[in-house]
């Protein structure tokens, strides 16, 4: 009981792109231990790639729970040599029971999985729709790798660890959406009468031609754009129409008012009901001359008078492990560098030549506190 629990735990974590490389490795022997988890990793499959659209009423989530188990009912039964009334009937003759048991069980499961990870964001919630809807292509990466894709109008996106590019299959015929959740570097195909937009969270980026980096990490709470090359038009959800654009050299971070206090002075804030816009400069590492933004592309970690609250989330994700506080004090405190070549242990070390604190590591998880 305890395994399958678990194995529905890990199935969630994947299709919500929050699994780790050790969870991925624990969910595979899971999967081949059990024969009915390997069933069920192919519908969620299935039912994964299904868009979403906006839920606004009670109504909607009853409408997207049934087209969950109509899915699931239709993959089950769906293969390419019989009939859906053949199957059913061979498979209900072989074990009635226990594969109407595992029926039940895998609707139950598959759909409050899929409604609680759709539903839970802390985005506009939204729900599925017709199976019938487009069919998409997905980049995932996970923990400590990166990814290159060729977009079909030439495109080039790199991608981040621990990111999810989402893109349909006509992408380029009439339209150019993609939905990125982590972290890609865009350059872009020019493309006058097809604009790309990327939605990233509740933040649109319009463009037409040009190179730039965007972070949405869904634990992070903010979206933040960089501009390398071009022009860029931001906007949110909520406000579609109040639209901000970027030049080179310029960086905008979104979020809430709490999440963005530590913009610096000379940026400016603009508030726009719970929505903060943080405007800046990209500046660049004065040792190196590396910016902070698109280092990572270069398989740099660099950061410039990054707090260390920040900065402790882009070394979990850099290092593949967690970070925590002692004291929140350490949160606030500032640092400039890059790191390249070296391991959690080096660098955290040098960190400590900057601003002493001590740290132990356990289990890859690193506890911060303060010098006694």
């Amino acid at each position: 009981m305890m395994s399958d629990s678990r194995l529905w735990e890990l199935l969630a974590r994947k299709y919500n792109g929050e699994i780790s490389g050790e969870e991925l490795d624990e969910l595979e022997q899971l999967l081949r231990q059990q024969q009915h988890g390997i069933q069920l990793n192919e519908l969620l499959t299935d039912l994964h790639n299904l868009p979403i659209r906006h839920m606004t009423s009670a109504a909607d989530e009853a409408r997207s729970r049934e087209a969950v188990q109509k899915a699931l009912r239709n993959s089950i039964f769906n293969t390419n040599h019989a009939t859906v009334e053949e199957n059913q009937e061979y498979l209900l003759k072989e074990n009635e029971r226990s594969f109407s048991g595992w029926l039940s069980a895998a609707i139950v499961a598959a759909s409050a999985i899929l409604l609680f990870f759709y539903f839970r964001q802390d985005k506009p919630e939204k729900t599925l729709v017709s199976k019938d809807a487009m069919p998409v292509n997905e980049v995932v990466t996970n923990g400590g790798s990166k990814s290159t894709v060729h977009l079909p109008d030439g495109s080039l996106v790199i991608l981040n660890t621990g990111s999810r590019l989402v893109y349909n299959k006509d992408f380029g015929a009439e339209t150019r959406d993609v939905y990125l959740t982590g972290e890609g570097f865009f350059d872009v195909a020019h493309n006058e009468n097809i604009p790309l937009i990327v939605h990233a969270g509740d933040v649109d980026i319009k463009v037409k031609g040009t190179a730039f980096n965007v972070r949405a990490y869904t634990e992070d709470s903010i979206v933040e754009a960089a501009l390398i090359r071009g022009s860029i038009e931001v906007f949110t959800q909520a406000d579609p129409e109040r639209k901000i654009l970027l030049r080179p050299n310029e960086k905008i971070i979104i979020g809430k008012s709490s999440v963005i206090s530590s913009a610096k002075k000379e940026d400016k804030q603009e508030s726009n009901k719970e929505e903060v816009f943080s405007l800046g400069k990209l500046k660049a590492n004065p040792v190196d001359s590396t910016i902070a933004e698109i280092a990572w592309i270069e398989n740099k970690l660099a950061f410039y008078k990054e707090p260390f609250e920040t900065l402790a989330k882009k070394m979990e994700r850099w290092y593949n492990v967690s970070i925590e506080f002692n004291d929140e004090k350490l949160n606030q405190l500032t640092f400039t560098g890059s790191f390249e070549k070296e391991d959690i242990v080096e660098a955290l070390n040098a960190l400590r030549q900057i601003t002493p604190f001590q740290y132990s590591i356990r289990n890859r998880k690193v506890t911060i506190s303060r010098n006694k």
